[in-house]
């Protein structure tokens, strides 16, 4: 009998940041900011309520590392990406629920992503999604 292993209640985000000309601003040369000081954070009302960030390999064979966020809290729609002290961006997370019957329950999933507002590549069936800044 085959064993099933269902989605849980958090959000995964695998994304890439990359500069309008396609140079990855996180990994190798063309670097601008230091992949292991980002901050993701969204609001709750009065509360800011921080979220893992944390670099690692592209499932995609031969391309560069990715960044992986996990949201465990309830699903959110905007999120605060903090590259450094003086540069802050805005995420749009437009969410979507995935009906997972009949072995699993529903689940909330990312149709679509926004960067300040400009809409986000998604990477053929890897799913990391290409933010352009």
């Amino acid at each position: 009998m085959p064993s099933y292993k269902c989605k849980g209640d958090n959000l995964d985000l695998r994304f890439r940041l990359l500069s309008s000309g396609g140079n990855d601003l996180l990994f190798g040369p063309g670097s601008i900011y230091d992949n292991r000081q980002i901050k993701v954070y969204s609001l709750r009302g009065t509360d800011t309520v921080f979220h893992q960030c944390l670099p690692g390999p592209n499932p995609e064979p031969g391309k560069d590392s990715i960044m992986y966020l996990n949201i465990v809290t309830a699903p959110v729609e905007k999120l605060y990406l903090k590259w450094n002290n003086t540069d802050t961006d805005s995420v749009s997370l437009q969410l979507t629920k995935v009906d997972a019957s009949p072995c699993c329950p529903d689940y909330t999933d990312i149709a679509s992503i926004r960067l300040n507002n400009a809409a986000a590549l998604t990477m053929g069936s890897w799913g990391v999604f290409e933010l352009r800044k």
